[in-house]
């Protein structure tokens, strides 16, 4: 059996996987620019 869900739930479950989206882009994004730097600015 399924249980219902109000409007409000169905939205916080919406809302709460954009932010976990928006949290692992934003992680990758910053791991991809740290490389960089890394790779651009690191004596050889």
């Amino acid at each position: 059996m399924q249980r219902e869900l109000t409007p409000a739930k169905a939205r916080s479950g919406v809302v709460s996987g954009r932010v976990v989206t928006v949290l692992l882009v934003s992680f990758l994004g910053a791991c991809v620019a740290l490389g960089l730097a890394w790779a651009f600015f690191m004596p050889r």
